[in-house]
């Protein structure tokens, strides 16, 4: 019998595949992510209804293993930057491009959150600003917000309410993710899948975060939101606050040292046709049987008739509502 020679085994070579937009390093150093959580238990009140809900230790961000999602850029205006420019991405006249990014639950997407990119794209604009593109990024899974529906619904009624806006898009990178993303990481990543894609330089362009004036509230809220990260969303990014329901939003950047000191790079933009839809009350409405039409688009509601989401008692086990 002839002796077995040992074979030496070849080292297996492992590929680490790395999104095409990571977020630069120092934005990695902190486990919390700046989006307020919910709690299990408590929640603090919001004055102008509902509830704000603070962060907790036991939701960490973990940023390896990010699962890859295209920034979609087929809305972007790129008619827009080569008018103003002669040539994409060099701007004459000190000219500033704005892409805006509204982060949130969309559970379900209401004519609200598509109100508020027009809205701001038209104040935006009359102080000189060219929007040329907005985001809608729905919350990963692991928001774990109460009736919270399962990603995969909520970013194709995303898909459905925005199919005939002119320029904004549903960013599917956060909602993919297998962990809570910060809403830092979400501005930081657009920015750089822009300018990464060679369309615009990153000193033409500005990524905005659009809110209403209960989240910019939120803000000044002790607990709610890392201020760290605040200050960095207001100071590098910038913010879009839609005025809801009368709120001082002057008094609410006053009353706080971190609004305060980066004033003049939060907008304050006017609500003039006042519309208190809302994701809540639309939930509610369909769960007792009333119509929703016109609250939200008509492909959104026939999804949800069709999947029959919103009406069948909560699985106890997954915290979701099934449809």
């Amino acid at each position: 019998m002839k002796p077995i020679r040992a074979v030496k085994a070849r080292p297996v070579q492992q590929t680490l595949v790395i999104p095409r937009a990571r977020v630069r390093q120092p934005l990695r150093s902190s486990l919390l992510p700046s989006r307020p959580l919910p709690p299990s238990s408590s929640s603090i009140p919001c004055p102008i209804g509902g509830h704000i809900t603070p962060r907790r230790f036991q939701h960490p961000v973990m940023d390896s293993g990010f699962v890859d999602a295209p920034l979609p850029m087929d809305k972007i205006s790129l008619s827009s930057v080569q008018e103003s420019t002669g040539r994409i991405g060099i701007p004459e006249r000190n000219q500033m491009f704005v892409v805006l990014l509204s982060a949130g639950s969309f559970n379900p997407p209401t004519y609200m959150h598509l109100r508020l990119f027009e809205l701001a794209k038209d104040a935006l604009e009359a102080q000189g600003y060219i929007v040329i593109g907005g985001y809608m990024s729905p919350a990963n899974d692991a928001y774990r917000k109460k009736d919270l529906l399962p990603s995969i619904h909520r970013v194709h009624l995303c898909e459905l309410a925005c199919r005939t806006s002119s320029f904004v898009m549903v960013d599917t990178w956060e909602a993919k993710q297998n962990s809570y993303q910060r809403t830092l990481t979400v501005l930081s990543r657009i920015q750089s899948s822009l300018c990464h894609s060679g369309l615009i330089r990153k000193e033409s362009l500005k990524v905005m975060l659009l809110c209403g004036s209960d989240l910019l509230e939120s803000f000044a809220t002790p607990g709610v939101w890392m201020l760290d990260q605040v200050r960095t969303i207001c100071r590098d990014f910038g913010i879009v606050c839609i005025r809801r329901e009368g709120k001082d939003i002057e008094k609410i950047i006053s009353s706080d040292e971190i609004l305060q000191e980066n004033k003049n790079n939060i907008f304050s933009v006017d609500e003039i046709v006042p519309n208190q839809i809302s994701s809540t009350r639309v939930r509610d409405c369909i769960r007792r049987g009333l119509s929703v039409k016109y609250l939200t688009p008509d492909e959104v509601i026939d999804y949800i008739k069709d999947q029959k989401l919103y009406v069948a008692r909560r699985n106890q086990e997954s915290g979701f509502l099934m449809g």
